[in-house]
């Protein structure tokens, strides 16, 4: 901050210098002097004039001193900005990547954790407004839901990843898990709350498909693919599994 307000005054002192040598030079160019000026005064003038170029010459010296004292004060603290905005982007990315290690740490000891039995009084899907939504196709409205239930299942599906798609025109409610399932006690939680989950699923009228894709790694980060799929004829049916891949 400080070199910053010495190179202004600097500058300031350059432009003070070279107004004034300026205006020297201009009165002295107008001056308009009768022809028959004794030869004394002629000379003393001549030796004023050469006086005043050679201050000239001594304030151009000095301005380009100047001038080179206020681009080198220049370039010094715009290599300290540099170097501080480069010390700032490092602090930057190792706290970047510090919070990405606390991040997958957390994951990790979340999947160790034993996932949640599904609620026996489930999780509230028929207080959706399904029927509007399937009448309206309100895409806002269903984005909405779908997040909302993504969330819901979270502590039920243990997974860092849920996503859950309404397909409305083949009336199909896709759900997509990924994650690191733990154990094989979680990998088994999770199975039977995918059951549950179609259970409460009854409730959506319009509904006639479930599917489920879970790509998993275990304990030893060994892949894993499960898929299954739910279906019915009708919306007083229950939903039954009628395909299971893994």
């Amino acid at each position: 901050m400080i070199v910053n307000w010495v190179s202004v005054g600097v500058l300031i002192a350059v432009f003070i210098i070279a107004c004034r040598r300026i205006a020297i030079k201009w009165q002295i160019e107008r001056l308009r002097l009768p022809r028959n000026l004794p030869l004394s005064f002629q000379r003393k003038l001549d030796y004023v004039k050469q006086i005043e170029q050679s201050k000239h010459v001594s304030a151009l010296l000095f301005l380009t001193l100047f001038l080179g004292v206020a681009l080198s004060l220049s370039t010094f603290s715009s290599f300290q900005l540099n170097k501080q905005l480069y010390a700032l982007e490092e602090k930057n990315n190792a706290l970047g990547d510090r919070l990405y290690k606390v991040e997958k740490e957390q994951k990790q000891m979340n999947t160790k954790l034993p996932i949640k039995a599904y609620p026996q009084k489930g999780i509230g899907l028929k207080d959706y407004s399904w029927e509007q939504i399937f009448a309206d196709e309100n895409r806002e409205k269903q984005y909405e839901i779908e997040n909302d239930i993504s969330e819901k299942v979270a502590p039920y599906f243990g997974l860092s990843t849920t996503l859950i798609v309404l397909d409305i025109p083949t009336q199909t409610l896709n759900i997509a898990l990924a994650g690191n399932s733990g154990s094989e006690e979680n990998k088994k939680q999770i199975k039977d709350n995918i059951k549950n989950f179609a259970k409460e699923a009854k409730d959506i009228e319009k509904l006639t498909q479930i599917t489920f894709q879970m790509n998993l790694l275990n304990d030893n980060n060994k892949k894993n693919m499960y898929s299954c799929t739910f279906s019915r004829e009708n919306a007083t049916e229950n939903f039954v599994l009628i395909q299971e891949d893994e």
